[in-house]
C-alpha cells in the first residue's frame, strides 16, 4: 500500500477488531505506557446499563490543576450520571476524597483502562477528553 499511496501513521491507530473486523482478535494497540488492568473496567461497565456511562479521560499527558479537578468532580457528581473516569496514580492525589466517596455505586476512578474496548461498550453513552 504504501507504494501507491505515501502515507505514515501518527498517533493512534485502530485494530482491525473496531473497524473492518477482517483480524477478529486484533484488538490491541500493542504498545502501553501503563500496565493494562482491563477486567476491573469492563466488569464495572458490564453492571451499567446502555449508553449509561460517561467516559472521561484526558490522557496521558495533559495535567490538570487541583481546582480544575475540583470542577469536573463537582460537575460529575451534579450530572448523577454513571461515569468511569481515568486518573493517572500521579494525578490521583488531586481528585477530591469526597467526591468519589459520596458517587461510589455510580462512579469508577481507575488509573488506566482499555480506551477502545471502553468506547465500543455498549454502556459507554459518551466520551469526555481534553483538547489543547
Amino acid at each position: 500500500m504504501a507504494k501507491f499511496w505515501p502515507v505514515r501513521s501518527i498517533g493512534q491507530t485502530i485494530p482491525s477488531n473496531y473497524l473492518d473486523k477482517r483480524l477478529e482478535d486484533d484488538k490491541e494497540y500493542g504498545v502501553n505506557l501503563f500496565k493494562p488492568d482491563n477486567g476491573a473496567c469492563i466488569k464495572w461497565l458490564n453492571d451499567r446499563p446502555k449508553g449509561s456511562v460517561a467516559y472521561v479521560s484526558f490522557g496521558s499527558a495533559a495535567k490538570l490543576e487541583v481546582e480544575q479537578m475540583e470542577e469536573l468532580a463537582w460537575g460529575l457528581r451534579r450530572s448523577k450520571t454513571n461515569f468511569l473516569r481515568v486518573v493517572r496514580e500521579s494525578e490521583a492525589a488531586k481528585v477530591p476524597k469526597a467526591s468519589v466517596e459520596e458517587t461510589s455505586e455510580k462512579v469508577l476512578v481507575v488509573s488506566w483502562c482499555p480506551k477502545m474496548e471502553v468506547l465500543a461498550h455498549e454502556a459507554a453513552g459518551c466520551f469526555i477528553t481534553h483538547c489543547g
